[in-house]
């Protein structure tokens, strides 16, 4: 049987057998399933997600590299990548600039030149106030990302905490700006967006508007790839759980009123950390929702339940991104 799958290997990911091709054509078909639709659907059980607490999935624009976080909130929070390389996609390892502080938010830029992240690394050497700033690595010639530097619109007595970029270069990411506190203040979170000049100078940056941000935390926001559209979590009342996705679609320059993603997506759990590949054809996202307890308790089923995906730590999900975008 196996000599006529020339294209089939075997791996075996947290007990769970799984039968992987090559995707030599089409890489990204590792990760998502050509019966993708508008039920979310849990990515790469075993390999992506894991029970591990996974958030923030960025597919690069060749659908050959994906970045990811796994994060435990305020202990650690590490950056990884996982490569599609003679065929096959590496196993996810932390990237080489992420490890030593907290790091969090990558994205890939639409056009691949840039990987954007958040981090409370310091500022520069003698800096002993670790805020969260946005950082940003080059792509080198060799497609290795070149070491980071502080992008210059980040402010140096306040936290930003989550980046995301359309095709145009415009920079939209949540920060406490307003915040009364030296630390991170996520009671004062909004968005904002910053963009450059012809000549590469970053102008101030500039708060959406009332239609986005409310009286209550704006975060994580995902705008698509042609800007017309911005996802972002906040923990509003009127929510399905501890923390739902919006949505606001733009309209000449205004942004129109958010509006929750519904059931469809929002769960009483934890949703967040919403991305949008750059082709904008599928809708990424975070939760904290989990599976149902094993009606007959063995210690099998109780380890696959705790220690596998849908534990409650967070896991990455996906959908056909047509559901969220609008013509």
């Amino acid at each position: 049987m196996v000599k006529f799958l020339p294209l089939l290997l075997v791996l075996w990911f947290s007990g769970t057998l799984v039968l992987s091709q090559t995707y030599a054509d089409s890489p990204a078909d590792f990760f998502f399933s050509k019966e993708v639709g508008e039920q979310p659907m849990l990515m790469s059980p075993g390999f992506i997600s894991s029970g591990m607490g996974e958030a923030y999935g960025a597919l690069g624009p060749d659908g050959d590299e994906f970045y990811y976080c796994i994060t435990e909130k305020g202990v650690f929070s590490a950056i990884l990548a996982t490569r599609f390389h003679d065929g096959f996609w590496t196993y996810p390892e932390v990237v080489s600039f992420s490890g030593e502080y907290m790091d969090a938010s990558p994205f890939v830029t639409p056009d691949g030149r840039f990987l954007f992240f958040t981090s409370n690394r310091p500022s520069y050497e003698s800096d002993l106030v670790l805020d969260w700033n946005v950082w940003r690595s080059s792509r080198m010639q060799n497609g290795d990302w070149s070491t980071p530097e502080l992008m210059s619109f980040s402010n140096g007595d306040r936290n930003e905490v989550s980046v995301s970029v359309d095709r145009q270069g415009i920079v939209y990411f949540s920060a406490d700006y307003d915040g009364g506190t030296i630390t991170l203040d996520e009671n004062a979170l909004d968005i904002f967006s910053v963009q450059s000049d012809n000549q590469e100078n970053w102008i101030e940056a500039v708060k959406l508007s009332p239609a986005v941000n409310s009286e209550f935390p704006e975060r994580d926001p995902a705008i698509s790839p042609d800007g017309k559209c911005l996802v972002f979590s906040s923990p509003r009342p009127e929510g399905e759980g501890t923390s739902d996705l919006y949505v606001s679609y733009k309209s000449g320059e205004d942004w129109g009123e958010a509006v929750s993603l519904g059931t469809k997506v929002n769960s009483t759990a934890y949703e967040c950390c919403p991305m949008f590949t750059s082709d904008g054809r599928i809708f990424i996202f975070s939760s904290t929702v989990t599976r149902k307890m094993p009606r007959q308790l063995r210690y099998s089923s109780i380890k696959k339940w705790l220690l596998g995906p849908g534990n409650g730590s967070g896991d990455i999900w996906y959908m056909d991104a047509s559901v969220i975008l609008r013509d």
